[in-house]
């Protein structure tokens, strides 16, 4: 039997992180056919390390110069919708960078897709952004996805970064997020030695530092800049000078000097505090010390702060991978009116917020069933079974215990049913849908 050669696209490229990750998992049984990148610094870094000019702007693409692929993988910016009108849906994404990733699925439909954002969109525009996005996908563009908030220190690199997958297929296959691989790694393993002098900040500037610092503390806020601990772990990295003050460190005390002799202009602070270095952040994201940066400091920085971490990366490439290869589909028998009805009503419960505390507590305590399966179960006996796996009795109050427990331990699934209308009309528990009168 021929080994599949994946075919993939990279869209909002930046400097390649994503297809990096990608190469690693899938190494040679994956090739990419096209990319696109509007900056053009990070095209001339994404240059020099895979000898391909991304260069354009992909607002401005006629989608039949795209080739055909396998695999979409892209890492857009965050933006709010304007909503047109109570159907979320393809009218409502026109005019913003993700309409055209849906545009590119929708005319090309392939296999599956990788989108990448940060932890934020989730709770953008209230919820709202988030909301359209899964909708377009599921309803509009008939895929099935998967949904997790994955932090980069727990994939084997010391930075604090949480960013927000969507995992995407065409059919229906069983698909898990990577685990963390439980790897204790600190900012120490990650340090440049030595270091030139110019990444060390003088003591005027330090001192300003500190005055910044000082000022907002006064008001409350916890600005300001910060030193990462040796045995610590650095916070996320982003552009500007703020990433760069917030991930600080103490390396060797060097002499004093002065910017000319008889100036009072100090060129080191007494406190050994300097910046880390473009090549320190690199490993952060978990870039090869080979990975190239053609461009200027400041570029790099720029460019790194708005990167992917390579590592959660090949952990959700190496997943995707291994469920293309051993494509489990779950079988999606038909379910019946009062059921799908039932099924609506938990999504709109969890995903609009419309309801009372009790209901907040209980629907987010199975918001893993509700993003992943709401539509896509067989019966209300695989909701109960899914209630059940997730134990949600060990995360939920006692009140929230009676409630789920009268679900979970229905014997039937017209008894299930029953259950719900029962406890949605207890004064407690009561719904301000509207939509409760589907079960009156």
């Amino acid at each position: 039997m021929k080994t599949m050669i994946y075919k993939a696209i990279d869209l909002f490229s930046g400097i390649g992180g994503i297809r990096l990750g990608f190469v690693l998992a899938f190494k040679e049984r994956i090739k990419f056919v096209y990319a696109n990148e509007i900056d053009q610094f990070s095209c001339e870094t994404y240059k020099a390390n895979f000898g391909e000019n991304p260069q354009g702007d992909i607002t401005k693409v006629n989608l039949e110069n795209i080739p055909d692929f396998d695999i979409l993988l892209a890492g857009f910016p965050c933006q709010a919708f304007s909503i047109a009108g109570k159907k979320r849906g393809f009218n409502d994404i026109r005019g913003s960078l993700f309409f055209n990733i849906a545009n590119i699925l929708k005319h090309k439909k392939p296999d599956a897709f990788l989108l990448e954002n940060v932890k934020h969109l989730v709770n953008h525009d209230k919820g709202r952004t988030f909301q359209i996005i899964k909708d377009v996908l599921t309803e509009d563009l008939e895929y099935f996805i998967h949904t997790k908030i994955l932090n980069a220190k727990d994939f084997g690199v010391p930075q604090n970064r949480e960013r927000i997958f969507i995992v995407g297929f065409k059919k229906n296959y069983e698909f898990k997020f990577p685990e963390p691989l439980n790897i204790d790694v600190k900012i120490e393993e990650i340090l440049e030695e030595p270091v030139e002098e110019s990444y060390y900040l003088s003591h005027e500037y330090l001192e300003g530092l500190k005055k910044h610092r000082a000022r907002h503390e006064a008001k409350g806020n916890g600005f300001g800049y910060e030193v990462i601990p040796k045995n610590g772990i650095a916070n996320a990295l982003v552009c500007g000078g703020m990433g760069r003050e917030r991930n600080l460190v103490k390396d060797k005390f060097l002499p004093n000097a002065w910017k000319k002799e008889g100036d009072d202009i100090q060129l080191r602070n007494e406190e050994g505090l300097r910046k880390m270095t473009p090549r320190e952040w690199a490993r952060l994201q978990g870039f090869p010390d080979s990975f190239k940066f053609p461009v200027s400091m400041t570029q790099s920085y720029k460019q790194l702060g708005n990167s992917v971490s390579v590592p959660v990366i090949k952990a959700i490439a190496k997943r995707m991978k291994f469920t293309l290869d051993n494509p489990i589909i779950i079988k999606i028998p038909r379910i019946n009116g009062e059921e799908k009805k039932l099924l609506n009503l938990l999504e709109k419960m969890y995903s609009r917020k419309e309801f009372t505390k009790t209901g907040i507590k209980f629907i987010s305590s199975i918001e893993t069933f509700i993003e992943n399966n709401y539509l896509r179960i067989s019966n209300v006996n695989t909701l109960i079974k899914i209630m059940e796996r997730y134990e949600i009795s060990k995360i939920i109050n006692k009140n929230q215990i009676k409630f789920h427990k009268k679900l979970v331990e229905s014997p039937s699934r017209e008894i299930f049913i029953k259950n719900v209308r029962e406890l949605f009309k207890n004064s407690e528990n009561q719904l301000t849908l509207t939509d409760f009168n589907l079960f009156s």
